[in-house]
């Protein structure tokens, strides 16, 4: 009887102090992690509400792009781009300054260039990249995109059909 038995004694410690060694090692490495810098600062992306659309206020083609809700955006802090539907877009970053704030609009025409004198974003223009010297084009699309800059997040990406 003595032959079929197994001596077992030695392999709980075994388990255990691998286990043991195991759960150190894994510590140490996310201790060092936080400690070192090595996951790397993130920015976190605002809340915003973003909208584009056609500006019933004017009888020319233009569109208005409005901050509806949310965080203010920081003047050098975002990035616009107007272009034809189906083009690369083509961004403008906005000046240290120009915050955009709730209730603030971007007013967007032909052959303008972002007013950078204003502290304030509310009825600024917006030059519009592949279309100078061109003019809006009724019924044509264009693919509008904000970007917050230091999140790399985009707030807003919409087609607009001009009317």
């Amino acid at each position: 009887m003595r032959m079929f038995s197994k001596n077992e004694d030695a392999v709980s410690p075994v388990i255990g102090v691998i286990l043991m060694v195991a759960i150190t090692v894994i510590l140490a490495a996310v201790i060092a992690a936080f400690v070192f810098g090595l996951g790397g600062q993130q920015t976190a992306a605002p809340t915003a509400s973003i909208v584009a659309a056609n500006n019933p206020d004017t009888s020319v083609p233009d569109l208005k792009i409005q901050h509806k809700g949310g965080d203010m955006l920081k003047g050098g802090e975002w990035k616009i781009s107007i272009v034809p539907n189906g083009q690369s877009p083509v961004f403008i970053s906005s000046a240290a300054g120009s915050d955009l704030a709730v209730g603030s609009m971007i007013l967007t025409h032909n052959t303008t260039s972002l007013n950078t004198a204003n502290t304030n974003v509310t009825n600024s223009s917006v030059y519009l990249p592949g279309l100078t010297g061109e003019t809006w084009i009724q019924g044509a699309k264009y693919d509008v995109k904000l970007v917050h800059i230091p999140s790399n997040a985009m707030l807003l990406d919409q087609v607009i059909e001009v009317r």
